[in-house]
């Protein structure tokens, strides 16, 4: 999508707006409780995390925070309250969402000599996912079907890929449902969040999109920097295990240029101008118990993808857009020839204060 679309949909970008509801209700419009800023932080492989900050809503009389309308506002900003924020520009009721989430920490401050202010701040509704330990065993079932039901038993919708291999036995051992799923993720190399909708993603990064949006440096790019490193890269990962029934080796191969999603060239390729010869790659062996070859390829094919992640990341700063999210791709235009390109973003963070909105966000990339 081109920028001018964009500018079309937001009046040009002027007029920067937010709204923060709680139970449908809007904080600042309809509550009348004067919120200053608003950040959120949306991430892969974590709940996301949102905090406003409300000023000049302490009654010194009373000794209570309370909302233009004389409510006590710690009686509707409670531990749990459900939460819906939105940001963009222009009239607040046309806002997109940027995230849903429960209220998890009040922090207030009384100085000496000003007036205390509250920051409120949570996480989207992967949040129960992280507390608590769990034990639980699937057998002969396969990673996706664990992703299902805890995604279910959460009450959360489900974006599950199906993934290929049946598992003998799967097992939660003393794990937050959180952490027992990234597990899972990282050896299928999927990604694994809730957005904006409260349904749990469990699937390979979307790298084959478009590019949500273009942006050129000097315009809406604000700023950008981008680091290429080869420094712990391989061109080869070979995975050895042992076939009981069959007494024979397993092997399973992954080469540089098979990347997932690679957009240039990788690492790998770019390492063998430094080899002393096309067969003396710079080669990852490992011993692994697997079952069968086509087991062992697909652990090699994610260790290399997991290696070749680290090769090409970058930090950015743009004009606010609600559309910049993790998950998405974004074209990069305007940064000296091989930074050019299109850029897959695992993190974005978004935030409204007196100096307008801004977005910042992380980008990584198997290749150049």
């Amino acid at each position: 999508m081109e920028l001018s679309q964009l500018a079309k949909r937001y009046s040009d970008f002027y007029t920067p707006a937010f709204s923060v509801r709680l139970s449908g209700q809007d904080l600042v419009r309809e509550l009348l409780a004067p919120v200053s800023q608003l950040e959120v932080d949306l991430m892969l492989g974590a709940a996301s995390r949102f905090s406003f900050t409300i000023p000049n809503c302490y009654d010194q009389e009373k000794g209570i925070f309370r909302t233009s309308q004389s409510k006590n506002l710690l009686n509707k900003l409670e531990f749990g309250s459900k939460v819906e924020l939105y940001m963009g520009y222009g009239d607040s009721k046309s806002l997109p969402i940027v995230l849903k989430g429960v209220v998890t920490e009040i922090t207030t401050d009384f100085p000496e000599g000003g007036v205390p202010e509250l920051t409120i701040a949570g996480y989207d509704y992967g949040f129960s996912m992280t507390i608590g330990k769990n034990k639980r065993t699937w057998s002969k079932k396969r990673d996706s079907y664990a992703a299902t039901e805890i995604a279910q038993f959460h009450n959360l919708g489900a974006k599950i890929e199906s993934t290929i291999d049946e598992q003998i036995q799967i097992e939660q051992n003393q794990e937050s449902d959180w952490e027992f799923l990234k597990k899972l993720a990282e050896r299928n190399h999927f990604e694994l969040y809730v957005d904006e909708q409260a349904t749990l993603h469990f699937a390979r990064p979307d790298k084959k999109q478009s590019a949500i949006v273009k942006l050129e440096y000097g315009k809406a790019l604000l700023s950008f920097r981008p680091e290429a490193n080869l420094a712990g890269q391989i061109s080869r990962v070979e995975v050895y295990g042992w076939d009981l029934r069959q007494n024979k080796k397993i092997v399973g191969v992954a080469n540089a240029g098979q990347e997932f999603g690679l957009r240039g060239d990788s690492p790998g390729q770019f390492l063998r101008s430094f080899g002393p010869g096309p067969k003396k790659q710079p080669t990852l062996r490992i011993r692994q118990p697997v079952r069968s070859q086509a087991e062992a390829k697909k652990l090699a094919q994610n260790i290399l993808n997991e290696r070749a992640e680290k090769f090409l990341t970058g930090e950015g700063e743009c004009i606010g857009l609600p559309e910049i999210r993790p998950d998405r791709n974004v074209k990069l235009d305007r940064l000296g020839g091989s930074f050019s390109k299109t850029y897959y973003i695992h993190q974005a963070t978004h935030k409204i204060d007196s100096n307008g909105y801004r977005t910042r966000f992380k980008v990584k990339e198997t290749g150049l």
